[in-house]
């Protein structure tokens, strides 16, 4: 050895101390820091959690407001005036969801992009197109001077919480380094938006539809899409007399009587919960009944819709997702179906799942009012629950209003558009979008005389006209609503509701049921808006509404049961149009078959019922898939080893059943045979509610016109849908045996916090992942990404045994006990008393804190 190597050796020897010291001192600051940062972050946490007891002067209020907290932190409120008890409600909402609130309202301004930055741009570029803020502001002075108060009141509590808590807010505003604004009315009136905008989304169908058709004959654009089923149970009553237009907008000088537009085809009666199909000629004559309106529609923009073609597939997805599975239910059952002798009614609306709960619980009682149930986060008073006399549940009725307009636009000059030969201009201005670590961005904003230009490309322009953007389309009803005392007061209030239109269930502590569908439909004055049409003449404007009267509606019906599940609820030729685009009724049938089945029913029963899984769907799907198999047996083992689990299936979407699995990744593999075929690539682009529907009519009906390029028959597209499922299986469930495939885990629940991409924000924020049991059409209805967002049942004969939960708790801010404490109830079906009487509150109340006004 050299003395060079030697050399070398002891240097090295004598440098790796000095490595480690430095690599030892290096993991030290790094833990240090991340001990510093989650210790900042648990102190901060807390530090910005409400005070829950003692006393807090509230800039704004007149007299003392007691706020009870139940074990579930819900707020019980008790205010000398109905100004101070909703002054109350926006403190204490914004105690516990401040940070949603701003969120919500932001979403509405579109300026979520200020403190998200670019992943919510596209968002915010549309919402600033559609003129959300600017709908609200106008809004305002619309609505009448006690609701504008009630609303001031609710702003003047935001603002309260937020000028007192500027160093102490929820830790999403110190983590982003911003402020909130002041609450104004208006902010209000945005959330309210928001959810119109969330369960308004025909517009986006109707691209879909309208991109499809050019690639189909007519026959097959008719049978890909039914807009009923043999299994609906529609539970209106029928609407007699001539069709009539009301004119809210006092617009004009229009007739008030039209021309039927009954359809003359007649329908034989299906046996209840017969599952059957309806036969091609039944389907082709409801079909073409609505079917020259889709006629004329295509012959006069066929060439210009061949232009924007491009255009169409892009807008037909909404820029906040897709949530397919929205829905809901509701039903009430009359006293004599209920152990009580009293109505019981049981709501459990269908939303996108998110971090904190879509709903805030509370409980208001002042002079003229005591209502509760659950609010929007942001909006004052009850949207859902029960005062002391009534009691009214919502699920979405899904109606058609918002059309699209083809606008064509002037060469040269993208400010003028054509009108009846004539240029004109449009309405034109410019929005600023602030956008977070990126450019800002610059955006032109058109309108026409049908509204905002939701899409451009070049030459032509689809123009968007919707109910909720049309003058005195805002009407806040839920003052009225929460203070009607029997079915003439709540009718009168729900009156004045325009939308987004609801399925309204109604029972009072008299025995009566109800039901109404309020909203503002449009009557059009050619076709019925489920497709683009011309914009240049006034051919296809609206003049006017569908009469409250003839809205859908029943009250204390012979059988004493009235549910629905966003299923159609219009009789068979009801007179006016609402939607060709209703759910698929596997819902409904379900809940029918257990309440008619049933008697006795207690709060209990009902629960069970909302937590119902067996699929009606699947049951259908595994009895075709058992039928084909007798006639072209599988070749394969495991596909046998499938038709033997369906054969002992019990039809239950259990979080365990391999069935379940099977029948639901078959179902879009026998989809993708049908479609591909005929739609290529744009087969992805589908989406329909009676999907369902179609594919049964094309099997059970053998429409050999839907049959597969080689395939024989259905029974062997059927078996090679099973084997394509199959595969599928096998790679999400990591293995070919049976016993290893568990339905639950291939659609595992998450509740996503806005913030979990940021670091620890998942771990801080987010809960779940977990297993669930159902499916999208089950009663207890599951995707991923939405599901039951909250559960109600009231009982009409003592409303203290009423029972309300949401999904996860009150408290938005992740470090609060009520941050997730009603998850377990949620997920196995338990529920928590509405605590309504004093007494009962007095002795559920386990925080008491007053609100006293400032000196």
């Amino acid at each position: 050895m050299t003395t060079a190597t030697v050399d070398q050796q002891q240097s090295s020897r004598r440098r790796s101390p000095v490595f480690l010291r430095v690599l030892v001192s290096g993991l030290v600051v790094i833990l240090l820091i991340a001990g510093s940062l989650a210790a900042w972050l648990h102190w901060r946490a807390h530090a910005c959690l409400p005070q829950l007891d003692g006393a807090i002067q509230v800039a704004g209020l007149r007299a003392p407001v007691e706020v009870s907290r139940d074990a579930r932190g819900v707020p019980h409120i008790r205010a000398r005036s109905l100004e101070d008890a909703v002054l109350a409600q926006g403190y204490v909402t914004a105690q516990d969801r401040l940070w949603q609130m701003d969120l919500s309202r932001r979403l509405a301004q579109g300026e979520l992009s200020e403190i998200l930055g670019k992943r919510t741009l596209d968002l915010d570029i549309e919402n600033r197109k559609l003129g959300l803020a600017q709908a609200a502001d106008r809004a305002v002075p619309e609505i009448d001077a006690q609701s504008r108060e009630v609303l001031a009141a609710y702003a003047r509590g935001v603002n309260a919480f937020i000028a007192s808590h500027k160093d102490r807010l929820p830790i999403e505003f110190p983590l982003l380094r911003y402020q909130p604004r002041a609450w104004r009315e208006a902010d209000s009136i945005g959330v309210a938006l928001n959810m119109a905008k969330r369960l308004n989304t025909s517009w986006h169908t109707d691209l879909m539809r309208e991109r499809l058709r050019s690639k189909l004959t007519p026959q097959l654009y008719a049978d890909l899409f039914p807009d009923r089923s043999p299994l609906d149970h529609p539970v209106a009553e029928p609407v007699a007399g001539p069709v009539r237009v009301a004119h809210p907008e006092a617009s004009g000088a229009l007739p008030s009587e039209l021309p039927s537009t009954k359809s003359s085809c007649r329908f034989a009666t299906p046996a209840k919960h017969e599952n059957v199909m309806l036969s091609e000629a039944k389907h082709l004559c409801y079909f073409n009944a609505n079917a020259g309106m889709l006629r004329f529609a295509q012959h006069d923009i066929s060439g210009q819709m061949a232009d924007v073609d491009p255009m169409l597939a892009t807008l037909a997805e909404p820029a906040d997702g897709f949530d397919f599975a929205l829905g809901s239910n509701n039903w009430v059952v009359s006293g004599a179906h209920t152990q009580s002798g009293k109505p019981l009614l049981s709501n459990d609306p269908h939303l996108s799942h998110s971090v904190p709960s879509v709903w805030y619980q509370v409980e208001l009682e002042a002079p003229g009012l005591h209502v509760a149930g659950v609010s929007l986060p942001g909006g004052p008073l009850v949207v859902i629950g029960h005062n002391d006399r009534i009691a009214w549940g919502m699920t979405n009725t899904g109606p058609d209003v918002q059309d699209l307009y083809l606008e064509t636009f002037k060469p040269g000059d993208p400010n003028k558009y054509l009108v009846k030969g004539r240029w004109i201009d449009a309405e034109v201005h410019e929005e600023h979008i602030n956008v977070r670590a990126a450019v800002d961005v610059r955006l032109t904003v058109r309108a026409t005389r049908h509204g905002p230009v939701i899409g451009e490309d070049g030459k032509y322009s689809l123009a968007l006209k919707w109910t909720a953007l049309q003058p005195r389309a805002l009407a806040f009803t839920f003052l009225r609503m929460d203070q009607a005392q029997n079915w003439e007061q709540f009718k009168d209030a729900i009156r004045g509701f325009t939308g987004p239109e609801q399925n309204m269930v109604y029972a009072d502590v008299d025995g009566n049921i109800g039901y109404y569908a309020p909203a503002w439909v449009p009557i059009r004055k050619r076709g019925d808006g489920s497709a683009p049409v011309p914009g240049g003449s006034d051919d296809y404007e609206w003049i006017g509404y569908v009469p409250f009267d003839g809205l859908p509606h029943a009250y204390n019906p012979a059988g004493g049961i009235i549910a629905t599940a966003n299923s159609r609820v219009a009789p068979d030729h009801y007179p006016y149009f609402i939607t060709h685009d209703w759910a698929a009724p596997w819902r409904t049938a379900r809940i029918f078959e257990l309440l008619e089945a049933g008697g006795n029913f207690t709060v209990s029963d009902m629960l069970r019922i909302d937590m119902d899984v067996h699929s009606l769907e699947d049951e259908d799907l595994a009895r075709e898939l058992l039928e084909a198999g007798a006639a072209r047996p599988p070749a394969s083992a495991e596909a046998q080893s499938a038709l033997s689990l369906l054969h002992d299936w019990d039809g239950e979407a259990r979080t365990n059943s391999a069935a379940t699995l099977i029948c639901e990744l078959t179902r879009p593999a026998l989809l993708e045979r049908l479609l591909q075929p005929k739609l290529g690539r744009d087969a992805s682009l589908y989406r329909w509610l009676l999907s369902t529907t179609f594919v049964d009519n094309a099997i059970h009906n053998n429409w050999t016109r839907w049959l597969p390029p080689g395939d024989a028959d259905f029974n062997t597209t059927l078996m090679s849908s099973l084997e394509d499922g199959l595969k599928q299986i096998q790679k999400l469930a990591g293995s070919r045996d049976p016993n290893a495939w568990r339905w639950g885990h291939t659609i595992p629940l998450t509740f996503h916090h806005p913030l979990d991409g940021i670091p620890l924000g998942r771990r801080l924020f987010d809960v779940g992942p977990f297993p669930q049991m159902g499916m999208g059409t089950t009663i207890k209805a599951t995707t991923p990404g939405s599901g039951p967002s909250m559960r109600m049942v009231v009982d009409l004969s003592d409303l203290d045994r009423s029972v309300n939960n949401i999904t996860l708790g009150e408290s938005g801010q992740a470090f609060s006990p009520y941050y997730r404490d009603q998850l377990d109830a949620w997920s196995s079906g338990r529920s928590f008393p509405m605590l309504f009487s004093d007494a009962a509150v007095e002795k559920g109340a386990v925080h008491k804190l007053v609100l006293e006004p400032a000196r």
